[in-house]
């Protein structure tokens, strides 16, 4: 027996008949948290269509509660015949979850996300492309011992980049390090007078200590 042609009026028919291939949603609060809820969603295949950020995410279980969670974030789903989903909400997450799910045929339905290719993140990488319009935080020159190490930038999430510059007239070297325990034997950067460090990938914590008493440095970011 030869397979019938599918026909765009005939899967018509089919959606109108019995309501297949059309997708339906469920909303989670994730500021709720769940365990192992039993929604009875009866499907083939189900998708994260939206999640508040990267990080959020549910684990599930798929038709009996003695199977081992599976962890889907946005995007992601599965193409398996169910009539339970049980779902997890992990406690500290925020926002809402949507999950799209459908009946009998899949294979009338192709979701469509562009948001890989043309808005998810992007927003985020061109802000760090062309930079602020203003700076985040800077100052006057900071004096740098010997004795101890002083803080020239403390942690700061917003911060794209940053720059640290001795002072011209310096008669000594300043010493950079990521915590108040850099010395001239231990640094990341060594600057003699005049010369500056930058950098555009870091965000925490900046220190200094010099090899002579009073050594001056300017300091900002962005």
């Amino acid at each position: 027996m030869t397979e019938a042609k599918r026909t765009f009026e005939g899967d018509i028919r089919e959606v109108i008949q019995r309501d297949v291939g059309v997708l339906k949603s469920l909303q989670i609060d994730l500021g709720t948290p769940l365990t192992d809820q039993a929604y009875h969603l009866a499907g083939n295949y189900f998708y994260v269509w939206n999640m508040p950020d990267d990080n959020s995410y549910i684990n599930v279980k798929i038709n009996r509660n003695s199977e081992q969670p599976v962890r889907y974030v946005g995007q992601t789903g599965q193409r398996t015949p169910f009539s339970t989903l049980y779902i997890t909400t992990p406690a500290g997450q925020a926002g809402t979850c949507i999950l799209v799910y459908g009946t009998e045929s899949p294979e009338l339905v192709s979701l469509i996300d562009n948001r890989s290719s043309t808005v998810a993140g992007i927003s985020d990488i061109r802000d760090e492309l062309r930079g602020d319009v203003t700076p985040e935080t800077w100052g006057n020159e900071i004096t740098v011992g010997n004795a101890a190490a002083v803080q020239i930038l403390a942690a700061n999430v917003n911060r794209k980049a940053c720059i640290i510059q001795a002072r011209s007239t310096n008669t000594g070297i300043v010493y950079l390090g990521f915590d108040n325990t850099v010395t001239t034997t231990k640094w990341i950067a060594e600057l003699e007078a005049g010369m500056h460090f930058t950098v555009d990938d870091y965000r925490g914590d900046l220190y200094a200590r010099a090899d002579a008493l009073a050594q001056l440095v300017g300091w900002g970011e962005w």
